[in-house]
């Protein structure tokens, strides 16, 4: 005659796999959750974006509405919006190029060879972080003035490389400490030169965290404000400044600046999706193969 198994080491194994999916179902509560808190500002942004302007602020909120895509034309039809647009691509692109182009090797060399006083050069080159930007924008200014800088490309292409040129030394540094060396003396041995293993195994190797700096380096860049209201006027405005613009002294056209900003947050979204197999390794900060 059959009988139900009811011995005690049945029982434990179904307490363990009831409990085990009571933390699965709790777990993806508590994602599903957070996920809806992050992205909720972003619905809110883009909902208000795809309304027209007198029911954009309306209180209570719409929430179902007929949505239109007025504003995205108007901003289209601005000869300034697509200037301002164009203007931060440009500067924002070539800052990010220009200041991997400097901060690699200058991470590579702080990192593999010895410099007296590294320490010193570190803590240094991280103090141009450390004031807030408005304590170093009157300085700037005047730099600009002197060398003819003032609402130029290159200027504010210079000015992103100042900010976040820091950044990509030190995390880079942290990158390249964590790359075996032995990599680079197998190579040499195989008669590779220095640069030859620089170039063909310790960047191949580094690549997460290239692309990881350069990312942060394009936000940073890109959302930048402050130095591009004191430091430009008419050809070199920054599509941040034109999106300001659409906040009054009375009154502010909410419609308007949220069409804007989700413009704005288009090619920082393609940019990370290019880049996100290499991101998640990036993010670890130096966490790379070490022998």
């Amino acid at each position: 005659m059959a009988t139900s198994d009811t011995t005690p080491g049945s029982s434990q194994r179904f307490e363990k796999g009831t409990r085990e999916t009571l933390v699965t179902i709790a777990r993806h509560a508590f994602l599903l959750t957070w996920s809806f808190i992050v992205l909720f500002p972003l619905y809110w942004l883009a909902s208000m974006s795809l309304k027209p302007p007198g029911q954009a602020n309306s209180l209570p909120p719409d929430w179902i509405f007929l949505p239109t895509v007025y504003n995205y034309l108007q901003l289209v039809q601005s000869s300034d919006f697509v200037a301002a647009f164009a203007n931060s691509l440009l500067m924002v692109g070539a800052s990010v190029v220009l200041v991997l182009l400097i901060g690699v090797p200058a991470a590579y060399v702080l990192s593999r060879y010895d410099i007296p006083k590294e320490r010193d050069v570190l803590v240094w080159i991280l103090s141009s972080r450390m004031l807030p930007p408005i304590a170093v924008v009157l300085p700037f200014f005047i730099i600009f003035q002197t060398f003819n800088l003032f609402d130029s490309k290159i200027g504010m292409v210079l000015m992103y490389v100042s900010i976040n040129l820091s950044l990509v030394v030190w995390v880079m540094k942290a990158f390249f400490d964590g790359i075996p060396e032995t990599l680079e003396e197998a190579a040499r041995v195989d008669g590779a030169t220095q640069f030859q293993g620089f170039m063909k195994i310790i960047l191949p190797a580094a690549k997460p965290g290239i692309f990881s700096v350069a990312i942060i380096s394009f936000i940073f860049a890109w959302i930048e404000l402050l130095f591009g209201l004191v430091l430009t006027s008419f050809k070199a405005v920054p599509v941040t400044l034109f999106v300001y613009s659409f906040i009054g002294s009375r009154s502010i056209e909410w419609s308007m600046l949220a069409a804007a900003s989700t413009a704005m947050i288009i090619p920082v979204g393609i940019f990370l999706i290019l880049v996100n197999k290499y991101l998640a390794a990036g993010l670890s900060f130096g966490v790379v193969i070490k022998e």
